[in-house]
């Protein structure tokens, strides 16, 4: 035990903080009325309850994430943002001789045995923790303020005309260093005299400004195209009944006029059986010839009076150029008729004639989505592409090329960083592969110089985290985690992200803490929008596989159950023997995250009978979900293959996004084997999608 502690136990003045039941009943009956009303513990005949905060000895600010636990058992919590630390447990697991610890990165490590607990706690409740001079730089580096309160700042407002804009970003030029709008629009950057500020949000024209001074900064936007008008602004609720599907997305029938161009399934009906039972006489400037295989025009189309432009079908994202006659009308959740100037641009030239987009309520609308035989249906794969590669012939790389020892090449890289237009994300990862050639150590040093450049800069830091990830060093990406957690503690991905990575690395406990949080609604301030079937897989798999390694008590098996239907729990959940009636696991998961929302990029799925499936996370195609992503936090999208054709399955992979080449966005796939068993494996990847300049196999998936 340090000395610093011993201090602590001496010399703080009586704070009561806990009351043990067993000393307790030596006390009479006046005493201990009154050590009860002095006391902020709250204890039953079974259960102790400790609430206690964790604190910088050299700063008194909180540290949050702090590792709270009771050595070799399942008992343990982490801090909040607030250094507050929660710590419940059966009076009967812990004897006096059992070992209490606090473990916080850039910290000394607190160990104390649980009789000198139970003292310490009757004068205090707060643990102060001394930095840790020998702990890795860049761990310290990290763990300062993200922003340093002494120095100038620039505060500013995102708006448009109308209202305010949450989740524009905002960066200085030539830089990492960038910022947020919150709710209400307010930023605050640490930007200087001179500095280029460029602010963006999603559908809006980026605007650049010069900052002249440290005066508030106010940001008009404009909309950036006449499709985008209808784009939400401001964070108020919308009207789960007034949205429906269309080839834009989820939109709101109110902002862009449905009534002319939408049908919805309040409006089919009883009585329709086919598509053409309920598109007849439905929409304005719609001709249908035959009804057994009728072929449809749009008034507005782009064919001539001799040769027609007729109409596709877009039926859940799956492309049919001849009428869908197998659809059931009762099935029907919205059609939406687009004309050729919009259908174009979506659909190609097979779309100048026009597109009824077609949802069905019959399939699983959320965040995860299954491939199946089933699912792939109508449409014929005739592409052959490339595998994805990426050479790079990059000055600053052909430079290092010529170097004729490690020596020389890291004279090189220090004359290179010494160059601000040097200081770019892609720069620190291209030279990271180039120096693991050279030295292992050398390399991951430049990928934590750049995570220190970066600790206010969410996108850039995620990537970074990405790619430690993808290098198998998962104990350097949690830190990143779980800074991200505290520069963002409002949005589920930093929490959903912690709890993976917990559980990567084996700390089933605190995995185990966040998901039940997370399911069990405890996070204040936070929405689970886009992650429910997501975070359900990830908590139901450590669940399954770790139940002998965590107390589960009060996990939220029951929340499970309704996200996911398809497993049949046993209810008793406390039971050792737990066993899933239906055993948990998929033959193929296969999980997307990027760093920042407003990228633009398609996935294709390829059957081995070669009919594709499309993903599009563009702001044509599925823009309510972007703007869902940036509103709530969140930037992951999972599919699953499972119970599928046999064979060779390919995924291909496109961008239509032109970024900065400071900061672009990283795309992390991760592809699991057998996930939820005993067998599983997993590889990940990480993509720059800005040198992502054509269409390009990403994987290919053998499934047998």
């Amino acid at each position: 035990m340090n000395k610093s502690f011993n201090k602590e136990l001496t010399g703080l003045k009586k704070h009561t903080n806990y009351i043990y039941k067993k000393k307790l009943k030596k006390m009479n009956k006046q005493i201990f009325l009154l050590f009860f009303l002095c006391c902020n513990l709250i204890f039953s005949q079974y259960e102790i309850k400790i609430k206690a905060s964790v604190l910088d000895k050299k700063t008194s600010k909180p540290v949050s994430l702090a590792n709270v636990n009771f050595k070799n058992t399942k008992i343990g919590a982490f801090t909040t943002n607030a250094g507050v630390f929660n710590l419940n447990y059966d009076e009967k697991l812990i004897n006096d001789d059992d070992i209490f610890v606090i473990n916080a990165k850039g910290f000394k490590t607190i160990e104390i045995k649980v009789s000198q607990l139970y003292k310490f706690l009757r004068n205090t409740n707060k643990f102060y923790l001394e930095r840790d001079e020998n702990s890795n730089d860049w761990v310290n580096d990290l763990s300062l303020s993200t922003i340093d309160e002494s120095g100038p700042n620039l505060f500013g407002k995102v708006f448009s005309v109308s209202g305010p804009i949450q989740g524009a970003t905002i960066r200085i030029k030539n830089s990492l260093i960038e910022a947020q709008s919150d709710f209400d629009g307010y930023f605050n950057i640490d930007a200087q005299v001179g500095d280029i500020l460029i602010v963006n949000y999603l559908g809006m024209t980026e605007k650049q400004t010069v900052v002249e001074d440290f005066d508030d900064l106010y940001v008009l936007l404009k909309t950036e195209a006449q499709i985008l008008d209808e784009v939400v602004l401001s964070s108020t609720n919308k009207n789960e009944d007034n949205l429906v599907d269309t080839g834009y997305g989820r939109k709101n029938k109110d902002a862009v006029g449905f009534s002319n161009s939408t049908i919805t399934k309040e409006d089919i009906s009883a009585g329709a059986t086919t598509l053409v039972d309920v598109i007849r006489g439905k929409f304005a400037g719609v001709r249908i010839e035959g009804y057994d295989t009728p072929r449809v025009t749009i008034r507005g189309g782009t064919g001539s009076m001799n040769t027609p432009a007729y109409a596709i079908y877009d039926v859940d994202g799956l492309i049919f150029e001849d009428f869908p006659t197998f659809i059931n009308a009762q099935q029907i959740e919205s059609i939406t008729i687009l004309k050729s100037y919009g259908a174009t641009n979506r659909y190609g030239s097979v779309g100048r004639g026009g597109v009824f987009v077609i949802r069905m309520n019959n399939l699983y609308k959320g965040s995860s989505q299954t491939l199946d035989s089933a699912l792939i249906k109508g449409n014929d794969y005739e592409e052959e592409l490339s595998m994805i590669s990426f050479e790079n012939n990059s000055n600053y790389i052909k430079e290092l090329e010529e170097a004729f020892s490690f020596e020389n090449a890291k004279e090189i890289y220090l004359r290179q960083t010494s160059n601000q237009e040097f200081k770019s994300l892609p720069y620190y990862f291209d030279c990271y592969d180039y120096f693991k050639r050279w030295n292992n150590d050398f390399a991951f040093y430049i990928l934590t110089d750049a995570v220190i450049s970066a600790k206010s800069n969410p996108k850039a830091l995620k990537a970074l985290a990405y790619k430690m990830e993808s290098i198998d060093r998962n104990i350097d990406a949690e830190l990143v985690y779980e800074h991200l957690l505290k520069i963002r503690p409002y949005h589920e991905q930093s929490y959903r992200d912690l709890a993976l990575i917990y559980s990567k690395n084996k700390k089933y406990v605190l995995a185990a803490d966040i998901y039940k949080k997370i399911l069990s609604n405890e996070i204040d301030e936070f929405e689970v929008l886009g992650l429910q079937k997501t975070i359900a897989n990830e908590a139901y798999n450590l669940y399954t596989n770790h139940r002998d390694k965590i107390d589960f008590k009060n996990f939220p098996v029951d929340v499970i159950k309704k996200i996911l239907p398809d497993l049949d729990l046993n209810k008793n959940i406390n039971q050792k023997s737990f066993v899933a009636q239906k055993d948990f696991g998929y033959d193929y998961r296969v999980v997307f995250d990027w760093s920042d929302s407003n990228i633009e990029f398609n996935v294709q799925f390829v059957s081995p009978s070669k009919k594709f499936f499309n993903w599009s996370h563009t702001k044509f195609e599925n823009k309510d979900q972007l703007i869902d992503e940036i509103k709530f936090g969140y930037n992951t999208e999972e599919f699953i293959i499972d119970d599928s054709q046999k064979g060779e399955w390919l995924i291909n992979i496109d961008t239509f996004s032109i970024e900065s080449e400071i900061n672009p966005t990283f795309l992390k796939y991760t592809v699991y084997k057998n996930y939820g068993r005993a067998n599983e494996i997993s590889k990940t990847s990480v993509i720059n999608l800005n040198r992502l300049s054509q269409k390009l196999t990403l994987d290919k998936l053998f499934y047998n």
